[in-house]
């Protein structure tokens, strides 16, 4: 593994500790202790590109069968677990050239999976396009089984999805569709090599990550008209160094970040009772840390434009709260669940009465150990005849005997806590994908930080602290409010 952070990398952190300064300088700070000294501590916070070299990337990715010579790595829980991925997911990536006047296309097949999709990135690793499965047109004679009320199963199910260098691509903001060619996906003009991610969620069970499809096959057009593809094109075009990238704080600097003076919890940054917050950017998440502290309200004046996070994806918005469950043996999540699309046991038709396509819990730990221990898709979770759910968070020893599907309940393991020597802590993560379009209730139609609760409503997911104890009294099936 290699570390380092690239000229354009220092130049975002410098511009994200500008904005933040701004904002702190704003509030009159109290006499003790000092607004610039909370600020050095977000500085020691400030997470790094950390690449990996494509020998580490071969000896990860070594005996998984997942990757070829163009899709050179992939984070999933059995390769490069970073980033805070979804365990219901696998995440190809391919780095390569675009020589002058080339063009690139790749030939695939839809998979069976929940979604399906494409998305590129700027060499800060934001994501500046994106091409979802029910936006790519099939090639004829094909079926997008993606679409709503398409045939899931219907064959064949081949696809064509050109890609194109564009200028002026803003990072976060979505290209307007009005201008996009058909099935094309963008790539920023000017750079040395292009970022391309593919994505498949929930593939259908016992069908492996690509849902039974195969990888897209890239076919490169040069100007002069000859075509290069397989071996010839990864050879020329392909460069694995450096593909997999991680975006991670240091141990002694996340730490730092926690240790807010004036801090009012006793286990902060997580709060008696666990507090969402939206993910807005990246500045924000990270100054969630003020939250109960003497200096919220220099958060509560930040910028909270929306702006992705390292590598994200368009298609979802995100909440998070840091927990720790010296607060209570129990961590209990319940609410009502926004209807989805029941894929995974290879159903037949798509649905369209529908609210997302896709939301999920997962338990992770830290900025500074990105990885996921554990995660829980909709299907996976159990419904009462209400729609709603209850979600138990805890270590293995203290599962409760009616944690489980037979009584209701969703059982999610707490893991190793915040991968920073404290077994207790972590956040907890929740995602709302692709909303239909009469559905307001989601994390889509958040305008603030602090509106997560009115805007959800019902569909807010209630988070609270108790003793083994006390829940195993509710029974089976549990007995819910």
């Amino acid at each position: 593994m290699e570390t380092g952070m690239p000229l354009q990398a220092l130049r975002w952190l410098s511009s994200l500790t500008f904005c933040a300064t701004a904002a702190l300088a704003q509030t009159p700070p109290p006499p003790e202790p000092s607004a610039s000294a909370v600020m050095d501590l977000l500085r020691q916070a400030a997470p790094q590109v950390v690449p990996f070299s494509a020998e580490e990337i071969d000896r990860v990715q070594a005996g998984k069968g997942l990757t070829d010579c163009f899709w050179v790595g992939t984070v999933s829980p059995a390769t490069f677990n970073i980033l805070s991925p979804d365990r219901a997911v696998t995440y190809w990536i391919s780095q390569f050239s675009l020589p002058e006047g080339a063009k690139l296309v790749l030939k695939g097949e839809y998979p069976r999976a929940r979604y399906m999709s494409f998305a590129s990135y700027n060499p800060l690793g934001q994501p500046v396009d994106g091409l979802a499965d029910d936006g790519i047109a099939p090639d004829a004679g094909s079926v997008n089984p993606f679409r709503p009320g398409a045939q899931r199963l219907a064959m064949p199910r081949q696809f064509t999805v050109n890609v194109q260098a564009r200028a002026a691509l803003q990072a976060g903001v979505r290209v307007d569709e009005a201008t996009r060619p058909a099935n094309t996906i963008f790539v920023p003009t000017g750079e040395a090599t292009y970022q391309l991610w593919l994505r498949v969620y929930a593939p259908d069970d016992g069908l492996g990550p690509l849902g039974g499809a195969k990888l897209p096959r890239p076919v490169m057009t040069l100007a002069d008209g000859s075509q290069v593809e397989g071996d010839a094109l990864c050879r020329g075009q392909v460069v694995k160094d450096q593909a997999v990238r991680d975006f991670r704080a240091s141990k002694a600097g996340n730490q730092a970040m926690f240790a807010v003076p004036g801090a009012k919890a006793p286990y902060h940054p997580a709060q008696p009772v666990p507090r969402w917050n939206g993910f807005y950017n990246p500045l924000l998440t990270m100054a969630s840390v003020l939250i109960n502290t003497p200096f919220e309200e220099a958060r509560n004046r930040m910028d909270a434009t929306r702006r992705s996070g390292f590598y994200g994806t368009l298609d979802n918005y995100y909440m998070s709260a840091y927990v720790d469950d010296r607060y209570g043996e129990l961590l209990v999540v319940q609410g009502k669940a926004p209807r989805t699309p029941y894929t995974l046991q290879g159903n037949a038709v798509m649905d369209a009465n529908v609210d997302l396509r896709y939301w999920s819990f997962c338990k992770g730990r830290s900025i500074h150990d990105g990885a996921v221990d554990a995660c829980l898709m909709d299907e996976q979770v159990p419904l009462d005849a209400n729609q709603r759910y209850t979600l138990v968070v805890s270590t293995p020893a203290n599962r409760p005997a009616n944690a489980r599907a037979e009584c209701g309940v969703a059982w999610l393991p707490w893991g190793v806590g915040d991968g920073m020597d404290n077994p207790h802590g972590g956040y907890i993560i929740h995602r709302h994908m692709k909303p239909s379009p009469g559905f307001t209730q989601s994390l889509w139609a958040t305008q603030k930080p602090g509106d997560e609760a009115a805007t959800l409503g019902e569909y807010y997911p209630v988070p609270a602290y108790q003793a083994r104890a006390g829940f195993e009294a509710l029974g089976c099936p549990v007995k819910k409010p």
